[in-house]
């Protein structure tokens, strides 16, 4: 089987901020023909408040599974686990009001990540995607719970310094024919702060 990779695509920010992008186009033909050649873009954002800043290199990673015969996963159940981290940077747990200059909004106490992308059939693991099939994904956090596809996992407390959160991958069986070949996955995660 060849090496494949996952991708831990941008993280969404949720406390961070969100920003949209919205194109107008002019709907009308007598408008448009005044207007031939002309558009116009208009950028609508808005910057929520954030507890942390996410440290660039755990915004886009990638990462190589090692290697692994079929027999080896067949026999295990599970490959061997490959590290990654998003690492929080930056951190103030105290929230001024933006509506009441020199007054402070409760600190910020929590923060859940939520890691999504397409589910395997079982629900409770990744797809992997590519030639190979009869594999999934699964994401572990340090105390050894499972990520589900789009499910929150539980509440970690913020300390207020810098902080990394750590996880696992591995690759497992789903219980379908096992057939060899390169995989991947994407994957996007969800910073949310409480």
């Amino acid at each position: 089987m060849q090496a494949g990779s996952i991708v831990g695509a941008l993280a969404k920010l949720i406390m961070t901020g969100c920003f949209s992008m919205l194109i107008g186009s002019l709907s009308t033909i007598s408008v448009a023909q005044e207007y031939q050649g002309n558009g116009r873009v208009t950028m609508l954002g808005e910057v929520l408040d954030s507890a942390c800043a996410l440290d660039a290199s755990s915004a886009y990673q990638v990462i190589d599974m090692n290697l692994l015969s079929m027999g080896s996963l067949i026999r295990q159940r599970v490959s061997e686990p490959r590290a990654f981290k998003l690492r929080l940077v930056k951190c103030s747990l105290t929230r001024p009001d933006p509506a009441r200059p020199g007054a402070n909004l409760p600190d910020w106490q929590h923060l859940r990540v939520t890691f999504d992308g397409v589910a395997d059939s079982n629900g409770r693991d990744f797809a992997v995607l590519g030639a190979a099939s009869g594999l999934a994904l699964r994401i572990t956090d340090s105390k050894g719970l499972e990520s589900i596809p789009g499910v929150p996992m539980p509440l970690i407390s913020l300390s207020g310094n810098d902080q990394e959160l750590q996880y696992t991958l591995q690759l497992v069986g789903n219980g379908r024919p096992m057939v060899a070949g390169s995989h991947r996955t994407a994957l996007r995660f969800r910073l949310e702060y409480f």
